[in-house]
């Protein structure tokens, strides 16, 4: 029995050692297979971005935290880029005053209360005569209204809103300068935008129409659902019949502006819309975009509508809640920061979506809810990383121009008319038909004289009294 037990022992660690190599050999398969699903899941995805839309590579020129004295920005809302001083402007939320970066991005002034700045939301330049133009909100001591300051900051005029037709309380959040002299703002909670002569006098309304989804809140102040809410934030606006097939159309039955299509059953009707932003180009084409529809309007010079584009919602090509419009116009890009999606999407001057970058984050080329764009001279562009406290400058990384102009007129600006959209028919061919995949929604204005904008002697504001 005795020479029984060295065998069970030697058959006991014959046994355990066939459990280990056993063990052993699962545990290589087991390694080979999650290498080879690593491989495959890595390929997949390759595969992926091979087919998504090439998107153009970005870098950090430089990031601005600093003020003036050296203290962090503390959230900058807008920025704003002088062409003709080469200087940014940046409103620091902090001191409720602009910072002004030269051209080496150095911190070297500051607007503010000195100047009679004590509630800026934006400013905008005129390159003809020097003068800056500041919308500002109400204060403590003062109401809404547009400051205007020469080239050494000392001031020109105010002007008020409380006389102007339908603008009792009106608000200047953005604003441009138009080709012929005319002033444009927006407050983002009225519908339309307001036009004044060089001399702030009222001369119209001009008001994009589309169709607005929007929930009556109810008369208890209850709140709606999520479900409305969601239904509010993203609506499913319907998208226009394609261009071939307006060219295919009689004349007679071309849609016109100003025409109500369907009745109240296919949908919502056409509404004002609220306008976020605005812009101009060298050509005078006037952009407005709206964040309550995530679209694009544009006009000629004449302030007759051109074309929209732009679709709402929360993906890739996209817009949730746009806030800022700007135009490098060597590239042929429109750039649009989305607040809510923390990107900035890039589109051809056509409307067609391009690529976008960014998302949510604190690194470089990230966002946190950024607010505001502009572009400098060498196209570079400048984002108001709103709750990262910064100011990202930012290049793209190869030479690309983009050849996208269809609906946009150039050249000589046409002569003003009288036409209103409601009566203006664009001819077939026209370059007035929106492109494939832009819309047109009616618009309206009440005719009134333009006015051209005098010309004189930029002042230097380096050689001024100081700031």
């Amino acid at each position: 029995m005795a020479h029984l037990i060295p065998c069970r022992i030697i058959a006991l660690k014959k046994s355990s050692g066939a459990k280990i190599a056993g063990g052993f050999v699962r545990r290589r398969v087991c390694l080979a297979v999650c290498l080879l699903a690593f491989a495959a899941a890595s390929g997949l995805c390759r595969a992926e971005e091979a087919a998504a839309p090439a998107q153009q590579p970005m870098s950090v020129v430089t990031i601005l935290n600093n003020d003036n004295q050296g203290e962090p920005l503390r959230f900058p809302s807008a920025v704003a880029f002088d062409p003709e001083q080469e200087e940014i402007y940046v409103i620091n939320g902090g001191k409720m005053g602009f910072v002004i970066y030269d051209s080496d991005f150095i911190a070297h002034l500051f607007l503010g209360a000195g100047r009679g700045i004590d509630a800026p939301q934006s400013v905008f330049f005129d390159s003809r005569d020097g003068n800056i133009f500041i919308c500002q909100g109400k204060s403590a001591k003062h109401p809404p209204r547009l400051t205007i300051l020469n080239g050494a900051f000392f001031p020109v005029k105010e002007i008020l809103f409380d006389k102007i037709p339908e603008a009792e309380n009106f608000s200047p959040f953005r604003g441009a300068l138009g080709r012929t002299g005319n002033i444009y703002l927006v407050d983002n909670n009225i519908q339309g935008v307001l036009v004044l002569d060089k001399e702030g006098n009222f001369l119209r309304w001009l008001k994009p129409k589309d169709k607005i989804l929007r929930k009556i809140v109810r008369e208890t102040g209850e709140k709606n659902s999520p479900a409305e809410k969601e239904e509010i934030e993203a609506p499913s606006l319907s998208k226009p019949p394609p261009e071939t097939a307006l060219l295919d159309l009689p004349p007679e039955l071309r849609p016109k502006a100003g025409e109500k299509r369907g009745d109240a059953s296919e949908g919502p009707m056409l509404e004002p819309v609220t306008i976020t932003d605005i812009m101009t180009d060298s050509d005078g084409h006037l952009f407005f975009l709206s964040e309550e529809t995530s679209k694009v309007y544009v006009y000629a010079v004449n302030e007759e509508f051109l074309f929209s584009f732009g679709e709402k919602g929360g993906s890739t090509g996209k817009m949730s809640r746009p806030r800022g419009i700007a135009i490098n116009e060597g590239r042929k890009i429109i750039y649009i920061v989305d607040y809510m999606r923390h990107t900035i999407l890039a589109y051809d001057l056509a409307g067609k979506y391009l690529y976008e970058f960014g998302g949510r984050g604190s690194g470089p080329l990230w966002f946190n809810f950024p607010n505001s764009i502009t572009v400098d001279r060498k196209g570079r562009l400048i984002v108001a990383d709103l709750f990262n406290n910064r100011v990202q400058i930012l290049k793209t990384e190869f030479d690309m121009t983009f050849t996208g102009s269809k609906g946009l007129k150039t050249g000589t600006p046409p002569a003003a008319t009288t036409d209103t959209p409601q009566t203006a028919t664009p001819a077939a061919g026209s370059p007035n038909l929106p492109p494939p995949g832009a819309s047109a929604p009616e618009a309206i204005r009440s005719p009134a004289n333009n006015s051209g904008l005098g010309t004189g002697a930029i002042p230097d504001r380096h050689n001024g009294a100081p700031r």
